[in-house]
C-alpha cells in the first residue's frame, strides 16, 4: 500500500497567546490515507514559500530573524538553528541536497547541506524575490521577483568557483507586475522537463520553455493566481486564486470549447501570441473562504491539496472539482504545503531495497570563505592563479612545478639573466621521488634540452642588449 504524506507549515504575523494557538505546531505532517496528523514541530515561524524539505531533514526560514531551524526528519525534533547575514524571503530544497534561498535585495543563495558550500550572486533583482522553484533534475533553479522578471541559472554554473561573475542564462520579462509563483514540469512522471509556469498578479500565467527561454502560451485569469501546481504527467495545471477559488487548466483545451483538439496545444507555434482568457469555471466550497497561498498534487494525480490564509486544508477530487475532505483547521495562515514523494513501492528485484542512503548530519554554511583566484576556498579543493614566464618561440616550457617569477623594476641584462637562472636552477634541483625508470630519463633529457635552449638565449640576450648599448652610445 503506498503511503503519501503532506507537510504543512503556519504563519502568524502577530504573536497569539491564546491556547488555542500556542498548543499548535508550526509544523506538521498529516498522512494523506488515513488524514491523521504523524509529526508535529513547533518553535517556528515560517513565513510563505520559506519550507524547503529534504529526505532527511526540514529547513524552515524564520520571518522575525535571519535563522533557519533545522529539523530531523527521522527524530522529529530541532536539531540546530544557522544563523544567516539576512533573511529569507523564500526557501526551496532540490533532488541534491541543495537549499535556494532569495533575499529581500534580489540575490540568490546557494547551499549545499552537504559540504557546506555557499554561494550569493549579485543583486540580480531589483526587488525581493517571491518565488524560487527547481526543475526536476536539479541542473536549473529559477526566481521570479517582484519586479516582474524571472530568471533561470543554471546550477552547475553558479557552484563553479572559477566563475566570477555569476549571471542567469535567460531573463523571462513577460509579466507587468510582480512573480507570485513558479511551477516546473514533472519529467520524471513522463511530462516534458522543460515546462515553465510563471504567476503573476497582471493575473495572467505563462508557459515557457526554459532550457531556450521560449514563450508558450499566456493564460489570463479573472482573479489573480497566487500559487500553482502541476498535474504529475504536466496534462494540466492548477492555480489557486486571490478570491477563494481554485482553477484547472488543460493543456490539451484550455478553453474546454466544443470544438476539443486531441494535441497538446501548448506546444503548437501559431498560438504563441493568441492570450488565451479562461472561462470562469473554479472551485469553491462552502464555509471555506480565503486567499488560496499553496497547492499540491498527489501521485497519482487524482486529488489536489490546498491550504489558505485562513488556516484550511482541503483535498479537492479532481475528477468532480469539489472538496472531498477538510483535512485540518488550523488557527493561522497556511504557509507552505508541500506533498512528499509516496513510499511502499514494490522494488522490481526482491534483493534491491527501496531504502537509500540519506544525509545525516548538515554542514553550516560557509559563507565566510572568500572565493577569489589566488585564495584556497573551504569546498574541498584550491584554485590559484599563477604568475608564468612569457614563452618565447622555439622554448618549452615544462609542468615539473610551479615557479615565481620575480619581477624586476630596473631593466638590465644582469637581473633578466638572474631570473633565468634562477629558474634554471629551480628545474635541477627537481628530483621526482619513486618514479619509473624511463620517466627520470624522459625528465633527465627534457632538462638537458632546456639547459642548451638557455645557453643559446643567454648568448642571444647578450648580443642584442650589447647592440642596443653600442647604438645608443654612437
Amino acid at each position: 500500500m503506498l503511503n503519501e504524506q503532506v507537510v504543512i507549515s503556519t504563519f502568524r504575523p502577530t504573536p497569539d497567546t491564546s491556547s488555542a494557538a500556542t498548543t499548535e505546531p508550526a509544523i506538521a505532517i498529516y498522512d494523506l490515507h488515513t488524514f491523521s496528523q504523524t509529526a508535529a514541530f513547533k518553535r517556528s515561524t515560517t513565513a510563505r514559500n520559506c519550507l524547503a524539505i529534504t529526505d532527511s531533514h526540514l529547513f524552515a526560514a524564520q520571518s522575525d530573524k535571519a535563522v533557519v531551524n533545522i529539523y530531523g526528519r527521522e527524530k522529529g525534533n530541532l536539531e540546530t538553528t544557522v544563523p544567516f547575514k539576512e533573511k529569507f524571503t523564500v526557501l526551496e530544497a532540490g533532488s541534491k541536497e541543495i537549499i535556494a534561498g532569495g533575499t529581500e535585495d534580489g540575490r540568490l543563495m546557494l547551499w549545499e547541506t552537504a559540504t557546506g558550500r555557499y554561494i550569493s550572486t549579485q543583486q540580480a533583482h531589483l526587488q525581493k524575490i517571491t518565488s524560487v522553484v527547481f526543475d526536476c533534475s536539479s541542473n536549473f533553479v529559477i526566481t521570479g521577483s517582484a519586479d516582474s522578471n524571472v530568471y533561470v541559472w543554471s546550477i552547475p554554473a553558479l557552484l563553479d568557483v572559477r566563475t566570477g561573475e555569476r549571471s542567469p542564462l535567460y531573463i523571462l520579462d513577460r509579466h507587468t507586475r510582480e512573480i507570485t509563483a513558479l511551477a516546473t514540469g514533472r519529467a520524471a512522471a513522463g511530462g516534458p522537463s522543460d515546462i515553465l509556469l510563471t504567476a503573476s498578479r497582471d493575473q495572467s500565467v505563462a508557459a515557457w520553455d526554459f532550457h531556450t527561454g521560449t514563450h508558450l502560451r499566456t493564460y489570463m485569469f479573472s482573479s489573480i493566481p497566487m500559487c500553482l501546481a502541476i498535474d504529475p504527467v504536466d496534462r494540466a495545471f492548477y492555480a489557486g486564486l486571490e478570491d477563494g477559488g481554485i482553477q484547472c487548466v488543460d493543456f490539451f483545451n484550455p478553453t474546454e470549447g466544443a470544438d476539443g483538439t486531441a494535441s497538446n496545444q501548448l506546444f503548437a507555434k501559431e498560438f504563441r501570441d493568441m492570450p488565451v482568457t479562461l472561462p470562469e469555471k473554479r472551485w469553491f466550497a462552502s464555509g471555506i473562504e480565503g486567499v488560496i497561498t499553496t497547492l499540491g498534487v498527489v501521485f497519482e494525480g487524482n486529488y489536489v491539496v490546498s491550504g489558505n490564509e485562513n488556516g484550511d486544508v482541503c483535498v479537492w477530487d479532481v475528477a468532480t472539482g469539489h472538496m472531498f475532505r477538510n483535512l485540518v483547521k488550523f488557527k493561522a495562515s497556511i504557509a507552505s504545503l508541500k506533498i512528499l514523494p509516496p513510499i511502499g513501492f514494490m522494488p522490481v528485484h526482491s534483493e534491491i531495497s527501496e531504502q537509500k542512503h540519506q544525509q545525516t548530519n548538515v554542514s553550516k554554511p560557509r559563507y565566510d570563505a572568500i572565493v577569489s583566484p589566488s585564495v584556497a576556498d573551504l569546498y574541498g579543493y584550491t584554485v590559484s592563479t599563477k604568475l608564468l614566464a612569457p614563452s618565447l618561440p622555439g622554448v618549452v616550457t615544462s609542468p615539473l612545478r610551479s615557479m615565481q617569477v620575480g619581477l624586476s623594476s630596473s631593466f638590465s641584462p644582469e637581473n633578466d639573466l638572474c631570473i633565468l637562472q634562477q629558474q634554471a636552477d629551480q628545474m635541477a634541483a627537481y628530483r621526482p621521488a619513486l618514479v619509473p625508470k624511463h620517466k627520470t630519463e624522459a625528465l633527465e633529457a627534457e632538462l638537458r634540452t632546456l639547459y642548451e635552449q638557455y645557453d643559446r638565449l643567454a648568448a642571444l640576450h647578450n648580443m642584442t642588449w650589447e647592440g642596443i648599448v653600442k647604438e645608443t652610445l654612437e
